[in-house]
């Protein structure tokens, strides 16, 4: 039998578990702080990154080089995820049932976006900005595929627990009907509260068109009050890590500039 080491730690990260009684489960919130945090007493935006079981190492490696080359603020980085998993199919099927609703098409029946949602806002924001000089007026949330779905779930049920919104790749087929007959509270918002979109998609992609033109169609015409979108599609590029870094990235300058 193969000995066992104890798995990596990050540079300039801690690693924090909260329950949530909302869903009667533990969560690990993964933080990675920025430079000067140690150093000063001001407070900083946060981006929540979902899926961090497999994109927190991405976020909190390369954050602070965009803060330099792309002139956005500092962060706090936040990844959400599971913890302790022994496979990518507990990991995928864990999201699945975190990022969907039931009367989306092909979600799992048991899915639990609204408390997921519930938790996140009610439960994980609170125990940050409790914990961290985090500033309430500045959050981002970020997702990629079916994280992504959850991003304009969030954005359509409480448009302003975040002041910006990155979606990649978020399973379009879904989203653009789920966006249009849930979009209520979105178009009843205070217009003088800003929050920014950044939606991507590669090129390639084939099974997210023409879905994509359409919800980007969809936003212009509606004019959701105090809502800038940012749209970009990623020529020669698929579904997958190309398109999860691209969206993180290009989405941060986008949703900052």
């Amino acid at each position: 039998m193969a000995e066992k080491y104890p798995r990596t730690s990050l540079f300039g990260t801690e690693e924090r578990t909260l329950f949530c009684p909302s869903l009667n489960r533990t969560y690990h919130l993964s933080v990675a702080l920025p430079d000067s945090y140690a150093t000063s007493d001001q407070s900083y935006p946060v981006i929540y990154v979902l899926d961090a079981d497999v994109l927190f190492g991405m976020a909190a490696g390369l954050t602070r080089f965009s803060t330099i080359f792309k002139q956005i603020p500092e962060f706090i980085v936040v990844g959400i995820s599971y913890g302790e998993m022994e496979s990518l199919d507990e990991w995928v099927e864990l999201r699945e049932l975190d990022f969907n609703v039931p009367e989306v098409l092909n979600a799992p029946p048991n899915s639990v976006g609204k408390l997921f949602l519930d938790a996140l806002t009610q439960e994980m924001i609170p125990f940050i900005e409790a914990n961290y000089r985090a500033l309430p007026s500045d959050r981002c949330l970020y997702g990629y595929s079916a994280s992504g779905f959850f991003v304009f779930y969030a954005l359509c049920h409480q448009p302003n627990a975040f002041q910006r919104y990155i979606t990649g790749s978020g399973f379009l087929s879904g989203a653009y009907p789920y966006v249009i007959e849930h979009d209520a509270q979105l178009a009843a918002r205070d217009a003088s509260k800003p929050i920014r979109l950044y939606l991507s998609v590669g090129e390639l992609e084939e099974d997210q068109f023409p879905y994509f033109d359409q919800l980007v169609e969809h936003f212009k015409q509606k004019n959701y009050p105090g809502l800038q979108l940012i749209s970009e599609i990623y020529p020669g590029e698929g579904h997958g890590s190309e398109g999860m870094a691209l969206t993180y990235f290009r989405g941060l300058s986008r949703v900052y500039s």
